[in-house]
């Protein structure tokens, strides 16, 4: 069991973001295999936290095909009206849920309307106050503007965003502090007028980001653009790599 999991953790940060180097498609291919065949120790719950965290760490590596597969597999771990089931809830209780809403909003290659889809369930799930506030990190993901590694093709309509940032904007930022990052990335200027979202709602955001006192930079991002800057990684796509490690870019002699 030890070997299984350390052998997830250290593959998700080995291949991850999975697109980029020549030989990625082959070794998605090899590790794809993997997901058919699933877990060897299944029962406890850190295991599925390392098969979920392994699968996210890889989604930019995955097609649109298999990113659905994952999609429809643990659907209905987020589904309220089927969360309900008896049946259902057992076998989500030792399967790490937030690690599955991490996961399922770091897809970007996903159809829009399942994204749409999948918003709508974690807005409804939010309704309680006991829910997890990832789903709010989870929520910004699936609706921001500037994708990490996803088609533009594939970033839901601004009116989608607007109804979601209405949401946020109305939610207590005092006591959920993914509120203000999942603003950011909702209403975060792409540059393109079909994608981004008009100016009230982001001078809105804008005013809220002042208000609480956050990066300036997000406020930026909101106003003009820009990239993100290094260090929010973590923030912005729920990962970062282990300290001590770096990512080192060769660049070849010249």
């Amino acid at each position: 069991e030890q070997h299984e999991r350390l052998w997830f953790n250290l593959m998700g940060f080995t291949l991850r973001p999975g697109f980029g180097d020549p030989l990625d498609e082959w070794r998605l291919e090899q590790v794809w295999a993997l997901y058919r065949i699933g877990l060897q120790f299944d029962q406890a719950s850190q295991m599925w936290s390392e098969w979920w965290t392994f699968w996210r760490r890889i989604s930019g590596g995955l097609s649109a095909e298999q990113q659905t597969l994952i999609f429809n597999d643990v659907a209905k771990y987020i589904n309220p009206a089927v969360s309900r089931n008896r049946k259902v809830a057992a076998e989500l209780k030792g399967r790490s849920y937030e690690d599955i809403v991490r996961l399922v909003g770091s897809l970007e290659n996903l159809a829009v309307d399942k994204k749409v889809e999948m918003g709508l369930w974690l807005l409804k799930r939010l309704e309680k106050p006991s829910e997890s506030d990832v789903c709010w990190w989870a929520l910004g993901r699936l609706g921001a503007r500037v994708p990490f590694y996803g088609s533009a093709h594939s970033v839901v309509a601004p009116g989608v965003a607007t109804a979601w940032l209405v949401k946020v904007l109305d939610a207590d930022w005092l006591k959920i502090p993914m509120l203000p990052l999942a603003a950011t990335l909702l209403a975060r200027k792409s540059g393109d007028r079909a994608r981004d979202v008009d100016d009230h709602i982001a001078q809105r955001v804008i005013a809220k980001l002042e208000e609480h006192k956050c990066p300036p930079h997000w406020v930026s991002m909101v106003a003009e653009g820009g990239e993100v800057e290094e260090g929010e990684e973590k923030r912005m796509y729920g990962d970062a790599l282990p300290a001590g490690l770096k990512l080192v870019v060769n660049h070849p002699p010249t």
